[in-house]
């Protein structure tokens, strides 16, 4: 349930034969285009995840979508890794090496793996896909080990900032939250993670927007490049790095984890400051 467009390399080039402007990048040695790809995007932090877990540790990707962990991880200095995913489309006919995939529509069915089998569940773009994304988290936490983590990146409130993508519609590129038309449910702000972890007795250890300040800087001239160059997909890519489009949340499920419940409430006395 990722995004299906992860990267610009995947937009391709409009030809001057089909009536628009012919795109710069066709020109750009591909080595400086993957180091401007780097320099714009943030730095990841499921990188740290990868690097805390356990040797031949298990991942999960919900939404297995281009399988992207499996290089994460790689990328991360983690080859070693086990690697597992669900997804509600069929993704068996090109499976990576040892990789193990079970079809599942989370809005139907829980995840189909066993309870405490995983020392990481990746959710990249999952919730806003869910009628019951409440239930989702519940059962990320069920199958995941104790002490594990719980990786969750989402559309932020910051996503209704812009109005819908106006050109290049083909290539499924996203300005708005409502672009995407299998989102059901609501963006999540940093805030609204944190408490999820909390409501489900977990420690959230980091929660924030997924941004850039390179991008955020170059933004004018990178939107406005991408637009003349007709590539959909770069202005996708900075306007999202540019006002933070996605939150992403760090959960760490508890050593003494028993059974899952939702409680919820406000923190204890002990955290709030004293309004006088």
């Amino acid at each position: 349930m990722a995004h299906p467009i992860e990267t610009v390399e995947e937009c391709p080039p409009i030809t001057p034969e089909a009536g628009s402007v012919a795109t710069a990048q066709s020109r750009i040695p591909s080595r400086i285009r993957q180091r401007v790809k780097r320099m714009l995007k943030p730095a990841s932090r499921l990188d740290a995840v990868y690097r805390r877990l356990p040797a031949e540790g298990s991942v999960l990707d919900v939404g297995c979508l281009g399988f992207s962990q499996v290089e994460i991880a790689k990328q991360a200095g983690r080859p070693d890794l086990r690697h597992f995913g669900i997804d509600y489309c069929d993704r068996s006919a090109r499976l990576p090496a040892g990789y193990v995939f079970r079809l599942a529509d989370l809005n139907r069915e829980p995840i189909p793996y066993d309870s405490e089998s995983f020392d990481l569940v990746v959710a990249s773009h999952v919730l806003e896909h869910l009628r019951e994304p409440l239930a989702f988290v519940a059962e990320c936490v069920r199958v995941a080990k104790p002490g594990g983590f719980i990786y969750v990146a989402t559309p932020s409130e910051r996503s209704l900032f812009a109005p819908g993508m106006f050109f290049g519609y083909e290539y499924f590129a996203s300005l708005s939250f409502f672009d995407d038309p299998t989102h059901l449910g609501r963006p999540w702000t940093p805030q609204s993670l944190y408490r999820l972890a909390e409501y489900y007795e977990c420690e959230a250890e980091d929660c924030g927007y997924f941004w850039s300040w390179i991008c955020r800087v170059a933004a004018p001239l990178l939107l406005l490049y991408a637009r003349v160059a007709r590539n959909p997909v770069l202005f996708q890519q900075v306007w999202w790095y540019s006002v933070g489009w996605e939150s992403y949340g760090v959960i760490r499920v508890p050593s003494s984890k028993r059974n899952v419940h939702f409680t919820y409430g406000l923190p204890p006395a002990s955290k709030c400051p004293t309004v006088h």
